[in-house]
């Protein structure tokens, strides 16, 4: 009886060894890492990841707009105790960062119009300046 006791803890031992031994979740290549990124809302650590590779692979770079898109939605979507303008800032980065990266991707494109729309709204009140800079550089006349 005490043998299977015995075997029956260190069992148990090894299995919650194993399980605390690794605690990273793991991928089976980048773009799965990246979409389990996402959907956590963990953009900050996406685009770090993605950081040291080659930008020159059209794969890496549709990451990298994929991320951009999904962080700038998420920016305008998600009210949390951030203002307004400083979110709506970060939005119109990341929707900026999308168009550098496809000119013509249509969303980027129509979310900045849209909140560059209600700023229009607001007297006074304007994007950053380094955000206007940057739609300047993605053809956006402000």
């Amino acid at each position: 009886m005490m043998r299977h006791l015995n075997i029956l803890i260190w069992t148990v031992t090894l299995l919650l060894l194993a399980g605390c031994g690794n605690s990273e979740q793991q991928f089976g290549s980048i773009d799965e890492e990246i979409d389990f990124l996402i959907e956590e809302n963990r953009y900050e650590t996406a685009l770090e990841r993605l950081e040291g590779e080659d930008r020159s692979d059209p794969e890496i770079l549709q990451l990298f707009e994929k991320v951009h898109l999904n962080y700038g939605l998420h920016s305008m979507n998600t009210f949390d105790e951030e203002e307004m303008r400083t979110r709506m800032n970060r939005a119109l980065r990341q929707f900026t960062e999308v168009l550098r990266i496809n000119d013509a991707n249509v969303v980027a494109r129509n979310q900045i119009e849209q909140i560059l729309g209600v700023y229009e709204t607001i007297p006074n009140r304007q994007p950053d300046e380094d955000v206007i800079e940057g739609l300047r550089e993605v053809g956006f006349s402000i």
